[in-house]
């Protein structure tokens, strides 16, 4: 079965085999506490390293490389954007906050509980 390890949280998630699942979606549902805001791939708060499993990933969808710009070529993606068939290993800043205000970026950053404006 392959897994998804939210190495900053030090939790796995299993999915079957054959699916391919959103990242963001995955950590929510699993209460795994990946900072996020907006969920459509605008604000950037949900950006993660991907340390292994990158070829287990969907290519950067265009909204995507514009929101990172560089930081796609240098192992980042949004979890909110990204979509895996395998295992894959993320990590992140704890404190990050959206890339566009502030020294970490955002607005106040930190992470939400519910989907898309729910929680």
């Amino acid at each position: 079965m392959p897994r998804i390890y939210f190495r900053t949280a030090d939790q796995y998630v299993e999915f079957a085999e054959g699916e391919e699942v959103n990242v963001l979606r995955m950590a929510i549902r699993e209460g795994i506490d990946v900072p996020w805001q907006c969920a459509g791939g605008n604000c950037g708060t949900d950006r993660l390293v991907v340390e292994e499993g990158a070829e287990n990933l969907d290519p950067p969808r265009r909204r995507e490389r514009a929101r990172l710009g560089k930081l796609v070529d240098d192992g980042y993606r949004l979890a909110c954007q990204t979509y895996t068939r395998g295992d894959a290993t993320f990590s992140w800043d704890p404190d990050q906050a959206g890339l566009d205000n502030g020294p970490g970026g955002g607005d106040g950053g930190g992470s939400r509980t519910g989907w898309a404006g729910t929680g």
